[in-house]
């Protein structure tokens, strides 16, 4: 069977739209988190060198992304997806139950910052492998600009939303009651 019959055959445009909501949630959430992490460390310590060597020390990890894409080419895509991001869900849930018992230290908020740049990486090649198998070969271009937007876009957004966050507690505290 010829590769683009093969793709044409499995493309599925509502696969895809699945896929970029979840990518969207995904990616997001983790953007989301590692960043409102590093601001904790900030807000603990006080110290922004802690909190710059931290949110740098957590993207060290992103040059695994290589060995992500070793692993979707040898696994099914859709598998690892969902395994990255259940692990994810699993890391986030043993930090809530960290804080719940009391107990939250930089070095705890350093190693789920840097679990989850691993996580990213290997997450990251496997969505980018899924996108030939979920659209048609004349809408694969869009469907990759599409992809590297939300991933680009999910970057600028963190910062984005503390600041209206933070512009929005300002403003409220001096409208008064």
């Amino acid at each position: 069977m010829e590769s683009n019959q093969f793709l044409k055959v499995n493309s599925s445009p509502k696969n895809f739209r699945l896929m970029v909501a979840g990518q969207i949630i995904s990616v997001l959430g983790s953007v989301l988190l590692r960043f409102a992490l590093s601001l904790y460390v900030l807000d603990l310590t006080g110290r922004a060198d802690i909190y710059a060597s931290l949110y740098a020390m957590s993207n060290i990890p992103l040059l695994l992304a290589p060995l992500g894409g070793v692993l979707a080419d040898r696994f099914n895509r859709r598998n690892l997806m969902v395994n990255f991001d259940f692990a994810s869900g699993a890391v986030i849930l043993i930090y809530i139950l960290f804080m719940l018992s009391g107990y939250t230290s930089v070095l705890l908020i350093a190693v789920i910052m840097i679990i989850f740049s691993i996580i990213s990486a290997m997450y990251t090649p496997a969505v980018t492998a899924s996108i030939p198998l979920l659209v048609e070969k004349e809408k694969l271009e869009g469907a990759n600009g599409l992809i590297q937007a939300i991933q680009a876009l999910s970057a600028v957004i963190a910062p984005v939303y503390r600041w209206i966050t933070v512009w929005c507690n300002r403003s409220s505290s001096f409208s008064g009651p």
